[in-house]
């Protein structure tokens, strides 16, 4: 595969490399990249946040030990800031300058002059405040520079034979909250576990998003099979405190609320 070639020639010449590791898809196939090409120069770095689903976290340790890279956890306060948590379009750009920051003390502690992130070709088209932080840092985005997209990233974990190449994404938890809803830890840890019940129904494309009112709007991949099961779905996440329970009839979206602000924001 051509793109992976040049992608493993890409990271070995960067010499010591340190990968911002989610345990998603994306990083996954980098950091795996970066462990063949560099070997012990190479580190994969995972923020230990609680904008994050708990299992997200235990994902990533669990594919970090499956690759064999060498791998940190740092923590990161996001909640801690009252600009992030008043949630505004540029909420992901407050985050991202946060948690470069953090990887960029850490790299430079321990000898790493580059630090790379599995942004790729195909979240160019979506509104990605993030992207121009990272920019700004200078994260190296490899996927990026060489055109490689989603799907190219899918066949090159196939190549590699990393296991499920179609797994859902990993997204901070604060995606399935409106622009100008605040963020508070008691919603986070609501939406969670409604999201956990409903994948443990046998959903793997799952988000639960919170609108106001205590608004629950349910996106999974089948409508129709959640459907029959409506009357154990709304009791569920009815205890968990939403007052309404939504299907949204388009089903899984990644980046829905994102129609909100694309055209109309500066950072993009």
């Amino acid at each position: 595969m051509d793109k992976l070639i040049r992608l493993t020639k890409a990271v070995a010449g960067k010499k010591r490399l340190l990968v911002l590791f989610s345990g998603g898809l994306d990083s996954t196939v980098l950091a795996r990249v970066a462990r063949d090409a560099l070997g012990g120069e190479s580190c994969a770095l995972t923020f230990a946040s609680r904008i994050v689903p708990v299992a997200d976290g235990e994902e990533a340790l669990r594919v970090a030990r499956s690759i064999g890279i060498r791998h940190v956890v740092v923590e990161s306060n996001e909640l801690d800031d009252p600009d992030f948590v008043s949630n505004p379009p540029e909420r992901c750009f407050i985050c991202r300058r946060k948690r470069d920051a953090i990887a960029s003390r850490w790299a430079a502690d321990n000898g790493f002059d580059v630090i790379a992130d599995g942004m790729n070709a195909s979240d160019l088209s979506d509104y990605r405040p993030g992207l121009a932080a990272s920019r700004e840092d200078g994260i190296w985005q490899p996927f990026v520079e060489l055109g490689m997209t989603k799907d190219d990233i899918r066949r090159a974990a196939a190549a590699l034979g990393i296991e499920d190449p179609h797994r859902p994404s990993t997204v901070c938890l604060c995606s399935r909250i409106p622009w100008g809803m605040r963020i508070e830890e008691a919603l986070l840890r609501r939406i969670e576990a409604a999201e956990a019940f409903v994948r443990g129904l046998g959903f793997r494309q799952v988000r639960v998003r919170c609108f106001p009112y205590d608004t629950a709007i349910v996106q999974v991949e089948d409508q129709g099979r959640l459907l029959g099961m409506k009357g154990v779905v709304t009791d569920r996440l009815r205890d968990l405190g939403f007052s309404f329970v939504c299907l949204d009839l388009e089903g899984f979206t990644s980046g829905s609320l994102n129609r909100i602000v694309n055209g109309s924001v500066s950072r993009s």
